[in-house]
């Protein structure tokens, strides 16, 4: 039935009148025909409504109407609109011509004051679509201005009357609103095909540091961008004046074909340039030998303010104490070097956030879905390549055992110390600016010369680099995507919950590897971090290290657990590596895939990683029982008991944490792992 209404059966001309009847009809004083002994046929309700407009605006101009309630025959007929102006409607014309002999038809009541009303609306939407459009061209590079497409749903929602009303009435303005937003949309896609076909459109985005004669996006894909923006604008005007809920069903209904339309006008643009944004950001952080040039001076960022676990809060709500460890003794924010691994991501973290401003900024709450979409792809592949590969640089020689046991000679006598930091007096003004950006107060003196960096305590390389990684990917978010609030609707901002819980897994990746590589007898405290959490038992001083071991996915705990587990055995005199005592095979050792095919497979994000979880626990299972055996039956062979100082003690250690977490994480419980 709506489609049938849809139709405009209104604006057609009436058809030739039918060839008279055998019998003798009566008719009625307006024409209408009575069967003997029937009484008067009633007219439809649109004929109606429009003899009642007739008749009210013959009564304001002091002419009475005829005894039917219908309007004589005016002498002349003034049409509303000129001719030349006036757009038919679709499908308006008869099926067969009109004959030239025939003359033209007297103004009919349904094509009266009515019908121009809804050529009014129709005629003021075309003009404000036709002004939004004004200006634009492909060839010339002129997008649309900023704004335009709210005008436009602007225009669309003033002209729909306000409920409670006629729904007859209704469906008219609507009609005549989708035409005009058919019309706006075709325009859309023929400017957006256009750009989409030009070669410069999939050119890669410009990451470079930003400055005053670069551009992030070349002309071609600001000209497409702007298309989207406004077909963005006008879809959510709609979709915000439907989401009050005080319109009819049947609105939304009307609307939605045309407003897919530009949903897909949006989609076109921005998910490529999204895609090859996120393609280059993943691959940054593959390429660990970083990007410095030949000389001293390094490309992009050198170092960054060291990230705080505590959310952002102003600086009159901050403690005392807590400002006072935020700075070194000149004044300025701690720095943290940026490692030679992730050079080359930060050299792109700041035009990736010109881009992420230029196309997700404008967008509201969907640009921040597509700014979470591309960071929990960035933060999870970081959280891979560090937990698969530490912070070595790819194409590094594996260390010795001779070195491996000279490394781990010193392990645990060194007292747990603040995080190194550094500064440099040519890094002033990134240092002011990246302080603002993570909450962290400016120096309290510029002019003043910062002190040297501190050598008394010194970052693990894995902890380095998940702390730089951390206050990267919060430089590149920050401001973009809100962090999340109890008052969100949980469907409308889905992404804020979305990014909160990768930038808490990859801050439980660097509290667990922060105790695994620092403090006295650090395999002691895993395992008995590692027991309480399969227990369900509590420790307030170390809530931190088990709300960690609880938070991090199962396959990347299992493979640092059994990474350092690894390291540990390598150093322990005694094992035989050729038959598999001294070392926890991977998963896809285990399972005889290869690298690349087991990333695919289980690691590609968050939601994957958490379904294999089991499954791999299971496949280590076995690995873990038979070095386990190893180790005692070495011990055995020694004649002397196992202690937590030497180093057979710490790789027992390493090893049953590896085999408890499997117990306490996904319920696979390893024998003697207790």
């Amino acid at each position: 039935m709506n489609a049938l209404r849809t139709l405009p059966i209104l604006n057609r001309p009436s058809r030739p009148a039918s060839p008279a009847p055998a019998t003798v009809q009566s008719t009625t004083a307006n024409g209408t025909s009575v069967a003997p002994g029937d009484k008067p046929r009633s007219r439809s309700l649109s004929r109606q409504v429009a003899d009642k407009v007739s008749s009210l605006s013959t009564n304001a101009n002091g002419t009475v109407p005829a005894a039917n309630g219908s309007m004589p025959p005016p002498a002349t007929t003034q049409p509303s609109q000129p001719l030349t102006k006036k757009i038919s409607p679709p499908a308006s014309r008869t099926a067969t011509p009109r004959s030239s002999s025939a003359a033209l038809p007297v103004a009919n009541t349904e094509t009266g004051p009515a019908g121009g009303y809804m050529d009014v609306i129709g005629l003021r939407l075309n003009d404000v679509v036709n002004k939004a459009s004004a200006g634009v061209d492909f060839k010339a590079r002129k997008g649309f201005k900023k704004a335009s497409g709210l005008a436009v749903g602007e225009a669309v929602v003033k002209e729909l009357p306000q409920p409670p009303c006629d729904a007859y009435l209704m469906r008219a303005v609507l009609r005549a609103a989708v035409r005009s937003l058919s019309i706006y949309s075709t325009r859309l896609e023929s400017l957006l095909l256009s750009a989409l076909t030009d070669t410069s459109f999939v050119s890669p985005l410009n990451l470079s540091a930003p400055s005053a004669t670069s551009h992030p996006l070349n002309p071609v894909q600001y000209f497409a961008l702007s298309v989207a923006h406004a077909a963005w604008e006008t879809c959510e005007t709609l979709e915000q004046t439907l989401e009050t809920g005080k319109w009819p069903k049947f609105v939304a209904e009307t609307l939605r074909p045309v407003m897919d339309k530009m949903d897909l006008v949006v989609s076109k643009v921005v998910q490529p340039m999204m895609f090859g944004l996120k393609r280059d950001l993943v691959a940054s952080l593959s390429r660990t030998e970083g990007i410095s040039p030949p000389g001293v001076k390094t490309v992009g960022l050198a170092s960054i303010p060291a990230p705080t676990n505590a959310a952002p809060q102003p600086a009159a709500a901050q403690p005392a104490s807590r400002l006072t460890k935020e700075f070194s003794g000149s004044g300025a924010p701690r720095q943290l070097v940026i490692p030679p691994p992730l050079q080359h991501f930060a050299s792109r973290v700041d035009g990736a956030r010109k881009i992420f401003e230029i196309i997700a900024k404008p967008c509201a709450d969907d640009g921040e879905v597509w700014v979470t979409g591309v960071m929990v792809a960035v933060i999870w592949k970081g959280i891979c390549i560090l937990a698969e590969k530490g912070s070595a640089p790819l194409g590094s020689r594996p260390p010795s055992p001779s070195s491996v046991a000279r490394a781990l000679s010193g392990l645990g006598k060194e007292k747990e110390k603040e995080p190194t930091v550094a500064a440099s007096p040519s890094l002033q003004g990134v240092t002011a600016k990246l302080a603002s950006s993570l909450s962290i107060n400016p120096s309290r003196s510029a002019s003043r010369a910062p002190s040297p960096p501190r050598q008394n305590g010194k970052l693990h390389p894995t902890t380095h680099s998940l702390l730089s990684l951390e206050g990267l990917v919060k430089r590149l978010v920050s401001g973009l995507v809100q962090p999340p609030s109890p008052t969100d609707d949980a469907d409308e901002h889905i992404a804020r919950e979305a990014l909160s819980e990768a930038l808490e897994a990859l801050q439980s990746f660097r509290v667990i590897a922060s105790a695994m590589h620092s403090g006295m007898a650090p395999s002691s405290r895993i395992l008995a971090s590692a027991r309480r959490l399969r227990d369900d038992v509590e420790d307030h001083a170390e809530d931190e290290l088990d709300d960690a071991m609880e938070d991090l996915q199962d396959v990347i705990l299992f493979t640092v657990l059994s990474r350092q587990a690894n390291i540990v055995l390598a150093g322990v005199p005694g094992l035989d590596s050729e038959k598999g005592e001294a070392r926890i095979r991977h998963p896809s050792d285990i399972w005889g895939w290869t690298m690349q095919e087991y990333e695919r497979q289980v690691l590609p994000g968050f939601s994957t990683a958490d379904e294999w979880g089991r499954r791999v626990a299971v496949a280590i299972k076995g690995e873990v029982e038979q070095v386990l055996s190893h180790l005692v039956s070495l011990s055995a062979s020694r004649g002397e008991k196992v202690s937590r100082g030497d180093r057979l003690g710490e790789a027992v250690e390493w090893v049953k944490a590896v085999g408890v977490a499997c117990d306490a994480k996904c319920g696979v419980k390893v024998a003697d792992a207790v």
